[in-house]
Order: structure tokens, then sequence, then C-alpha cells
């Protein structure tokens, strides 16, 4: 069927969401719930999207002013990283209508372009952390939070796990959690550190569970009739609802969620074995995100006096002595590069 040069919005989003269906499953997904919305996720989206927005509307009556009132409904109250977000996939958008002779007018120049931002990254130390555990008093909720910051999981990846998922490895002596279904649609293997082996063998004791039951479980019924049954699948609400209560009896400040429990795994595992390359390869392989983000996110340099003194002193004679009498990280500019020096940021 050949698309009309004057097409509906709807029909327009449709063909736009068509030429992103060869792309990754993350990326049409997001493009969609920018422009036709979604009706999953723990948060109320942000304003209307694009398609509800200017619903029974050809595209070519859109004018500026109603394209820029449509993007600043649609990222009022949002963070600096979802401004940027819906910025760019509704500029591409309306890149591509133009192209395709939809618009009638300049309609990209009407979205704002918004900077990425640098989030907030909050994270526990093992103190805290055990501080968190010792106050959930149920074993199945305090596996579930021990799970979650003992494995640098996503909290998604941890409710679909399986008990076949995960097996001893004797020449380790480990256990070795294989998630087939990952974020980066590629499975991923995790060792189990002994900590967390523990829960999980106590669990597994205690349960008595079927090769298909979840490693992590709930309860079932309502009310006063709700039973603890290791064959239901947990929910992410149940354990939001677990941290934050044990954020609270622990007297914490910092937020206690999934997200910071992969945060602190990741700050924590940077802490203890550095950022050399080797280290943040074996981090990105065990949390399934990629070793530039992780520098990225989690790796901030942080200047010393010493380090002050060598940028002023650079190019000159009395800096050029300094290098060839530091340390071996101090060299001469030519020689062998070093990593920079730096401390990780709380």
């Amino acid at each position: 069927m050949v698309q009309p040069r004057n097409p509906y919005v709807k029909e327009a989003v449709e063909e736009f969401l068509c030429t992103k269906a060869a792309r990754e499953q993350a990326t049409r997904a997001s493009y969609s719930s920018i422009l036709v919305g979604a009706e999953f996720g723990t948060r109320k989206p942000l304003g209307r999207p694009f398609a509800a927005y200017f619903r029974n509307r050809k595209f070519d009556s859109l004018s500026q002013a109603e394209v820029a009132a449509w993007f600043g409904q649609r990222v009022d109250g949002g963070a600096q990283n979802t401004k940027h977000r819906i910025s760019k996939a509704a500029r591409h958008f309306l890149g591509w209508a133009a192209q395709r002779g939809y618009a009638s007018g300049d309609l990209v120049s009407a979205v704002e372009p918004f900077q990425q931002g640098r989030g907030r990254i909050d994270w526990l130390g093992w103190e805290e952390i055990d501080r968190v555990l010792a106050a959930i008093p149920e074993f199945r909720l305090r596996f579930a939070a021990a799970w979650l910051f003992c494995s640098g999981c996503r909290v998604g990846e941890a409710i679909a796990g399986v008990q076949a998922d995960v097996r001893w490895r004797d020449e380790f002596a480990l256990y070795e959690w294989t998630i087939p279904h990952a974020k980066t649609h590629r499975a991923r293997m995790v060792w189990l550190p002994q900590r967390l082996g523990e829960f999980l063998e106590r669990a597994r004791e205690r349960n008595r569970p079927q090769p298909c039951w979840p490693i992590l479980w709930d309860c079932t019924g309502r009310g006063f009739a709700r039973i603890e049954h290791p064959a239901a699948p947990i929910t992410q609400r149940t354990i939001n609802s677990a941290l934050k209560a044990a954020r609270e009896r622990a007297g914490l400040t910092t937020p206690v969620t999934p997200h910071v429990c992969k945060h602190s795994f990741c700050t924590n595992w940077i802490n203890e074995h550095g950022q050399g390359e080797l280290a943040m390869e074996k981090l990105a392989r065990l949390v399934g995100t990629s070793s530039t983000v992780l520098r990225r996110t989690y790796v901030h340099l942080s200047f010393t006096p010493d380090d002050w003194d060598d940028l002023r002193s650079f190019g000159s004679p009395k800096g050029r002595a300094r290098a060839l009498a530091g340390p071996p990280d101090r060299r001469l500019p030519g020689a062998a590069v070093t990593e920079p020096r730096g401390t990780v940021a709380r």
C-alpha cells in the first residue's frame, strides 16, 4: 500500500516505528514509549505521547507552536536525562517526517535540545549493606536484598531467575548463575560470591525447590490468608518496599533501591579491585554494562596538590626535573602512557 503524502499523525508514527523494527528491541521500545506511550512501568508517565496529543490530526496541519506546546508538557517535571532522551527522539522523528515531505514547516526547531545530564550516584559501603540486611527480619526478603547487593544484577533479571539457572561448579568452588534473557539480549554468566552462595544453600534446604521455581519467592493469597510460597515469584514492588523499610530501620539517609544495589556493587568492586582495564572488563561482564559506561558512571578523577604542581610546571625545566625525580607514574612527555591517578567519588 502506498503511503499518502498527507498522512495522519498516527499513521506517520506507525510508519516511523516500522523503520526501527530491525534495530534492537530496546531502541524501538524507547521511540514507541515517547511517541505512542507505554502501559508498563512503575512511575506515572510524563505528559501525553505525540500520537495521542495530536489525535485525528493531519501531519501537515501541525505548527511549531503546537509541537513546542506538546514537548513542554511531555518533559514537564522530568529529570535532565529524561528530557535529553525525549528531545533526541522527538527531533529525530520530526526530521524523518520532514524528509518524507509530511511536515509543512520546520518542526524540528520547535523541540528544544537538551544535553545529557549526569545523574546522582548513590551507593552503600559494605558496613551499610550489612546494616540494611540485618534490618530485614524475613529471610526471603533478606535473601532478595542480598542477591541484588552481591550479584550486581538488574532487578528484572533477579525476578526472572529460576533455580535451573544456578548451578554449582566444582572446579571453581562457586555457584554460576546464567541469565538467558539480559538487557543486552545476550546470555550472561554471573559468579556468585561465597556469601550469596550460603544464602542460596539455606534457601534450597528450606524450600526444596523444583528446577522451574523462582530463585526469589514471595507469598500467595491476600490479607490474613497471605502465606509464603516458594513457587510464587517475587515482585519489584515487594523488593522496593522491603528495601525502603530496611533503610528506615537502619537509620540511613541514602535512598536504598534496586538501582542503588547495583551502584553499590559496581562502586565497591572498583574500590577493591581498582580501575585497570582487566578489572573493569571483569566488572563489565558481571553486570552486563560496557566498561566505557562503567568508567563514565563510576570513575571520577580528583587532582591532588602534586597534580596541580605538575600542571603549573609542565613544559618548564622545573617540570622536567620533577618528572625525572618523581615516581614511575610521573614520566617525561612521550614515554609510555599510564592510567591517570584518580579516586572513585562518592
